[in-house]
C-alpha cells in the first residue's frame, strides 16, 4: 500500500508552464531532483536544471563532450525543435532530475 524509495539529499521541484518539456514535464508534474557532485553523474539523456539569464531552465542533455576547457553539454527541451545555444559547464548545473511524479 506504498512504495519507499531513498535518495539522499533530494527536493521536489515544480514547472513553469512553458511546454518546452513536454509531454516528460509540464505545469502539473512534480520532479524529485538532486545535486549532481561529479561530471561523471551527468549523462546523455539526463534532464538537468541550469541558470540563464536569471531563469533556472530544466531541459535534456542531447550531448557531452570535452574540449580545451573540460566537458561540457549541450541541452534541448524536448518539445523544442533545436538545441540551446552555447555549451553548458559541470558549474552551471544546479540539479539532475531522477524522476517525476504526476
Amino acid at each position: 500500500d506504498k512504495i519507499v524509495i531513498y535518495v539522499e539529499n533530494p527536493s521536489i521541484s515544480n514547472y513553469a508552464p512553458t511546454g518546452s518539456m513536454r509531454p516528460v514535464i509540464d505545469v502539473y508534474a512534480n520532479g524529485i531532483r538532486v545535486v549532481p557532485v561529479s561530471e561523471d553523474e551527468i549523462k546523455i539523456g539526463d534532464i538537468v536544471s541550469f541558470e540563464k539569464d536569471n531563469r533556472l531552465i530544466v531541459h535534456r542533455i542531447v550531448e557531452k563532450g570535452l574540449d580545451e576547457e573540460g566537458f561540457y553539454f549541450i541541452t534541448k527541451g524536448d518539445n523544442n525543435p533545436t538545441t540551446d545555444k552555447g555549451k553548458l559547464r559541470f558549474k552551471d548545473i544546479k540539479y539532475k532530475t531522477i524522476g517525476v511524479i504526476w
